[in-house]
């Protein structure tokens, strides 16, 4: 039975494989309730989602999945209930995307340069005007022969350290998590613990004290993969440092990433309740959202 909350979905906006309304009517027929669009660096899907949910006894949260690094690590942050209009959200997201493109487009160099030559236009049209970026690169791959598999694309080229690796301009998570709080949002660290083929864990007791610091309010303890007792050693953490266990399927729909089938992840549904509670209000400090 699927969970009724997911709050870790993409669409064609940036790298999943449905429409913003398809999702949404996707997610509704799983049986979930609330869901969130957490697009790469973007928020140009959340209307067009809202909009097909009118008619549907779901609810669609307006989110986003913002791309941060720090000393080698990809740091993801999620917003929660933060408003897609907000002036600086859109233009920080607009120079992102640019860089977003830019980083793409030196990879598909790198690999010509390495004898695997794509097309740039075809990466483009796999990424349908959304968000360009590696899982594109990972299609474009396969279609010319030369791996087999998103994975193998990633573990062979496109790892960070890969051959065709180049580092993209990110910001830095404490600025990330600034972005989403200014426009309203309540953010989380997305998937800390990453179970599978590209396995990696984030050095949380580095890394999580500067985050909560900056205004960090949940982190992402149920998510694809996770074990009963990764789940716990991470609601230790929430509980520790006062944020919001989240969680969702990181669910692509299967285009260019491989992930968990909508709702998969059972996520409490007062998960939904202690997020909006945490919405920042005008003259709300970090501490007094707490």
């Amino acid at each position: 039975m699927a969970s009724r909350v997911d709050l870790h979905l993409h669409t064609t906006v940036s790298d999943g494989a449905l429409r913003p309304e398809e999702l949404v009517r996707a997610a509704s027929i799983a049986g979930i309730q609330v869901m969130a669009v957490t697009d790469h660096d973007s928020v140009d899907g959340i209307e067009d989602a809202q909009r097909a949910a009118s008619d549907l006894p779901i609810q669609v949260i307006p989110g986003i999945e913002v791309s941060a690094g720090l000393d080698g690590d990809d740091i993801h942050i999620l917003g929660y209930f933060l408003d897609p209009d907000d002036r600086v959200l859109r233009e920080t997201l607009s120079r992102l995307q640019e860089g977003r493109v830019t980083q793409a487009r030196s990879m598909v160099e790198r690999l010509a340069d390495l004898g695997w030559p794509l097309v740039w236009d075809r990466v483009m049209a796999i990424a349908q005007g959304g968000s360009v970026g590696r899982p594109h690169i990972a299609r474009a791959l396969i279609e010319r022969g030369y791996v087999g598999s998103v994975n193998e694309a990633f573990s062979r080229f496109l790892r960070r350290g890969g051959p065709g690796y180049v580092e993209g301009q990110k910001l830095l998570p404490e600025e990330a998590i600034s972005l989403i709080r200014e426009a309203g949002g309540v953010p989380s660290l997305a998937h800390p613990i990453i179970v599978g083929a590209s396995d990696y864990r984030l050095d949380l007791d580095r890394l999580l004290p500067a985050m909560v610091e900056g205004g960090l309010e949940g982190i992402e303890a149920y998510y694809k993969g996770y074990t009963p007792e990764i789940t716990a050693s991470l609601l230790a953490l929430a509980s520790r440092y006062r944020l919001v266990p989240t969680g969702g399927s990181d669910f692509h729909g299967g285009g260019v990433v491989a992930d968990a089938e909508l709702g998969a992840v059972e996520v409490p549904s007062e998960t939904v309740d202690r997020l909006r509670d945490r919405r920042r209000r005008p003259g709300c400090t970090p501490d007094m959202a707490r």
